[in-house]
Order: structure tokens, then C-alpha cells, then sequence
């Protein structure tokens, strides 16, 4: 009888042990850990080869991150956590703290920002733009000076959305990340890693309003009263070239080289992929997404 319950026994702690190796150490890349639950755990990806498991793709991009959203299973990375140039990425940012700051009635008026450099509608003083109009422009078309006019318009001025940046990125536990402008230029104190712009990109796509914004091909904005209008093209050339594809965000400077975070939605399946400091951002992306769908399954647990 004692060797019979012994047997139980055993077996119990075996069922339950090989319970949580399923959950958590089935042959995948590593589980991304995040300070909030972000999405309800469906399906688990799996590499049908384990020898693929350490593989390292032929891609130019210096930091790569790919995370199945529903599993939260980080599917490839390389130097995923060094600090680096985010180029125009930082406006996924800014739209989440502009989101938090306005209506998306409210009226912001251009002034200074008319002069900003780099890419832009561009904008010129005396025009009065709705939230919604310069959100579709920062995260569509990329522009510069919608990103200084929200910015400026904080109750503590640019200097408030910034500090307001920095401390949602902290909340975010964002280790890698900090910002010293809202457009993304190149500056001394702007940087993050493609671990932490994929959680910006994730964050961001819990707000329908934004999620539908970065999907967006083309939109145009138009005051009647004051007589402007704007044809808005979206910046990632993998929108309707892809299948799936559904945003999220460009950047490009000197610095920073050529940035991407890609929503790709396939199958019923969410993946986020970010490349930074890449000399072809399109080809890294789609060979990327190529070799993740060639070479995993989703299985229910």
C-alpha cells in the first residue's frame, strides 16, 4: 500500500511539473516580462525546429525584437536592450501622452513651430489645428511640427510633456528609454532600445483611436473656416504591400539610421516586430516576418 500511494505521489508532482514546463519552458524563445498585462494569453508559438531556436538572420538592422502579442513570447532579438537612436519612433510616445493631455476637439494654435526642421506638413503660424488633426498628422504622415505644436501646448510647456514622457516611460519600465524632444531628432538624451519601443508600439495599441491612426494608408485634414488642407500619406511603405500588415511606426535620421516597429496581424495572430539602426528596413522586416511564419506554430495549451 505505501509503495502504491508513493506511486501517486510521484506521478502527481510529475503531472504538475510537467504542467509548468508547458506553460513556461515548451521550446520557445524567452517570455517578455511586462509591468502590465497587456493581452490575454490565447495561443503559444512554438519553433518547429529547436535548432532555430539561437538562429541569427542575415539583417542589416543593428537591434531587433519580435513579440507574439497574445503569448507575450519574444519570437527573435538581437541586442534588443542596447540604447539607441529612436528616430521618428519617439512619436508613439508623444501620441500617448498627447492622448492624455487634449481632447481630440480641442483647438491648438501654431506658432513658433512653423520654423521646426527636419520633416513636416509643414505648418504655418496663425493656424489652428484639432488634436485629432495633428495626431493624425504625427503618426500618418510623421511631421515634425505637429509633434513641437502638442508638445508646446502642455500646461508646463514642452519642457512638461517631455518630463511627461520620461515618467510614462518609467511606468512603463522602460530601462533603456529617455526623451529630450518629442519629434525624435537627434539629441543627447534620446534614446531607447527595440525591447522598448516594442512596449511603447504595445501600449499604444490598446488605444483604438491610435490603433486605427497607425493603420491608416491615407487621410486628409482640412480646416473650411481657414481655408488649409493637408494630404496625409503614411510613411511605412509595408502598408498594403504586406498582408497583415497594420502600422505602427517609421523613423529615420543621421544618427539613428532607418527605424521600424511592424504590426503584423496573420491567422488571428498579433506580432510586433521593431528594427532599429537598420540600412533597409523593409527587407530586414519582411524577411523577418517571413521566417517567423515559416518556422513557428501557435498551439493551444
Amino acid at each position: 500500500m505505501k509503495k502504491i500511494n508513493l506511486i501517486l505521489i510521484l506521478l502527481l508532482l510529475f503531472s504538475i511539473l510537467l504542467s509548468v514546463y508547458l506553460y513556461f519552458f515548451y521550446p520557445q524563445k524567452t517570455k517578455e516580462q511586462f509591468t502590465v498585462e497587456l493581452f490575454t494569453l490565447d495561443e503559444v508559438p512554438v519553433l518547429k525546429n529547436e535548432s532555430l531556436l539561437n538562429e541569427q538572420l542575415e539583417l542589416s538592422a543593428g537591434a531587433v525584437y519580435a513579440l507574439d502579442l497574445s503569448s507575450l513570447t519574444v519570437l527573435y532579438e538581437k541586442n534588443a536592450f542596447s540604447e539607441l537612436y529612436p528616430a521618428s519612433t519617439s512619436k508613439m510616445m508623444t501620441a500617448l501622452v498627447a492622448m492624455e493631455t487634449f481632447s481630440l476637439e480641442q483647438e491648438l494654435l501654431v506658432t513658433s513651430e512653423a520654423a521646426t526642421a527636419g520633416n513636416k506638413l509643414p505648418l504655418r503660424s496663425g493656424q489652428l489645428l484639432k488634436t485629432e488633426d495633428l495626431l493624425a498628422a504625427l503618426m500618418i504622415a510623421s511631421a515634425n511640427d505637429s509633434a513641437y505644436v502638442l508638445a508646446n501646448h502642455h500646461p508646463l510647456g514642452l519642457a512638461g510633456f517631455v518630463e511627461n514622457m520620461n515618467s510614462k516611460a518609467e511606468s512603463l519600465g522602460l530601462l533603456s528609454t529617455h526623451f529630450a524632444n518629442p519629434a525624435g531628432l537627434d539629441e543627447v538624451g534620446q534614446s531607447s532600445s527595440a525591447r522598448d519601443l516594442t512596449v511603447i508600439a504595445a501600449t499604444l495599441l490598446q488605444n483604438n483611436y491610435l490603433r486605427n491612426l497607425v493603420a491608416t494608408p491615407y487621410k486628409k485634414i482640412e480646416s473650411p473656416i481657414q481655408a488649409w488642407s493637408y494630404d496625409l500619406y503614411n510613411s511605412n511603405q509595408l502598408l498594403g504591400k504586406i498582408q497583415g500588415v497594420a502600422g505602427v511606426k517609421t523613423g529615420t535620421t543621421e544618427l539613428a539610421g532607418e527605424v521600424l516597429v511592424t504590426l503584423i496581424e496573420r491567422d488571428g495572430h498579433q506580432i510586433l516586430i521593431t528594427l532599429m539602426n537598420s540600412q533597409d528596413r523593409y527587407q530586414d522586416t519582411s524577411r523577418l516576418i517571413a521566417w517567423i511564419l515559416n518556422n513557428y506554430e501557435w498551439k493551444k495549451l
